[in-house]
């Protein structure tokens, strides 16, 4: 590239060029790389731009003999012409080439969340499954209900329950160190995509060395003016022509010597620390919108894949113990004196919780357990209320249609009684009854449910079909009629179609 010296000072080897595009560059004489001459201002030059610093500058063909051929200056003239950089004012404007990293903006951040991209692809296969449970809601009422069945039967658990525990909670630490990597994007873009420049860097490490030696000789320009200053108050009362006198002058000349030297280079650190946290402000400014782009798109993207993974894991891991805790019979035991009848399952746990809070009373953390019994609700893809006098084939029910889909949430009602308290308390879509069950006025509790629930669809169980019970389905308007049957094949066959 092509320009013209504007700016430089033979003291501190520092300068400005300008190209024919109205660019300027910064330039040091480390970077002058003509023997035969020397910068001056004003002389043509070329250079390899590098952010907003030029290097590798020599004077423009046929300028290195017309500089030579040039005639002496008078000093004072180029004293007038090298004014030193602190007065150049213009703003920086480099290239967008000159801007180029040593490392990509996108490789930067594949290196930087190397470990949280080998995670993700690990779990590549839990990705593709549909059933999730919403674990940054759930996580607390989780690790209760865990423990809290873990009191009560410290041997439910098993392996298998044990190892997806402990996937949940690795895969949890990662999205918490993936969260904390990613909340400050001031902070991301220093660590992930500076910090990886090497200019960048080493212009850092040139301002905290200039620092340091400021820091130094401002300590030994202190002692210095002292030191002149104690001199020279003694030197007021010797005699002039006195040995001592003479002896103290010059010491006094000797450190007013040092003291100019030292505020010299004090003057040309800190004008090197001005050009070089320019060089860092514009190449921090070049990249940032785009880093920021880039970085939030890679955010969403990842953050969302993160939380899947654990979404899985957490409907695996709310499925498994609910399915451990329906086999312990202490937890059965316990379920049954707090007069638990419905399935075991979160939401039926967390109902249970809620009911023993005073609801005039709750603070932030037991209210947000009322909006997740609204999600857990919300999340059931059916709800199913199945009456019978029958406690085998209930039970059967359940676990067949469990085994259909985990979602549905099934609720068993063996007692009329019973049945009239959930139908005023809970929310069905579909509700099965038996027709035929004992202590029951069907007929009436059809209209209850007609009344309480009428987007819900009424189906019956039935040992034998005939006409009356065939008359009573059409005047209710039932939706189906399910045989009623202890085969678990021919069951799961029944509800597989019904629920279709």
């Amino acid at each position: 590239m092509e320009g013209k010296i504007v700016v430089y000072s033979s003291e501190t080897g520092l300068g400005k060029i300008i190209t024919p595009q109205k660019k300027k560059f910064n330039f040091t004489v480390d970077d002058w790389d003509d023997y035969d001459t020397m910068p001056t201002v004003g002389l043509p030059i070329r250079f390899t731009p590098d952010t907003i610093h030029a290097r590798h500058v020599t004077p423009a063909e046929g300028e290195s003999a017309s500089a030579d051929s040039r005639p002496a200056e008078n000093p004072q003239d180029t004293k007038e012409r090298t004014t030193p950089p602190a007065t150049a004012t213009d703003e920086e404007t480099p290239t967008e080439e000159a801007h180029e990293p040593e490392v990509d903006i996108e490789t930067t951040i594949q290196l930087h969340f190397d470990d949280i991209l080998k995670k993700i692809d690990a779990d590549r296969a839990l990705l593709n499954e549909t059933r999730r449970l919403d674990f940054l809601k759930m996580r607390r009422f989780l690790e209760t209900a865990y423990n809290n069945l873990t009191e009560i039967d410290h041997r439910f658990e098993n392996v298998s329950l044990t190892e997806i525990r402990r996937q949940l909670t690795d895969a949890y630490e990662i999205y918490r160190q993936f969260k904390k990597r990613t909340t400050y994007l001031s902070k991301a873009y220093e660590q992930v995509f500076l910090n990886r420049q090497r200019r960048y860097k080493e212009l850092r490490a040139k301002i905290e060395i200039n620092k340091n030696r400021i820091a130094a000789l401002t300590d030994t320009i202190s002692r210095h003016e002292n030191d002149v200053k104690e001199k020279g108050e003694r030197l007021k009362k010797l005699k002039p022509q006195s040995d001592e006198a003479l002896y103290l002058t010059n010491e006094i000349k000797i450190l007013k010597r040092a003291l100019v030297d030292a505020i010299h280079e004090v003057g040309k650190l800190t004008e090197e620390n001005r050009l070089y946290a320019e060089l860092l402000d514009s190449f921090y400014k070049a990249h940032y919108d785009r880093f920021k782009k880039l970085f939030t798109e890679f955010v969403e993207t990842h953050e969302a894949l993160l939380r899947k993974a654990m979404d899985v894991l957490a409907y695996r891991f709310d499925a498994m113990m609910w399915e451990m805790a329906n086999r312990s019979e202490a937890i059965q035991r316990f379920f049954f004196e707090a007069g638990i009848t419905d399935e075991f399952s979160s939401i039926t746990y967390l109902k249970y919780y809620i009911k023993t809070l005073d609801t005039s009373k709750l603070n932030e953390e037991n209210r947000q357990l009322l909006d997740l019994l609204k999600y857990l609700e919300a999340k059931s893809r059916y709800r199913i209320l199945c009456l019978d006098d029958d406690n085998d084939f209930l039970s059967l029910i359940r676990q067949v249609i469990h085994e259909i889909d985990r979602d549905i949430s099934v609720i068993l009602a063996a007692r009329p009684e019973q049945a009239a308290i959930d139908l005023k308390s809970g929310r069905f879509d579909i509700v099965i009854v038996n027709p035929e069950i004992r202590g029951m006025d069907v007929d009436h509790l059809l209209r209850m449910i007609k009344e309480r629930l009428p987007e819900a669809e009424v189906a019956f169980f039935a040992k034998k079909i005939n006409r009356t019970l065939l008359l009573k389905a059409k005047q209710h308007n039932i939706a189906a009629i399910i045989p009623k049957t202890l085969s678990k094949e021919e069951l799961h066959d029944q509800f597989v179609q019904y629920l279709k």
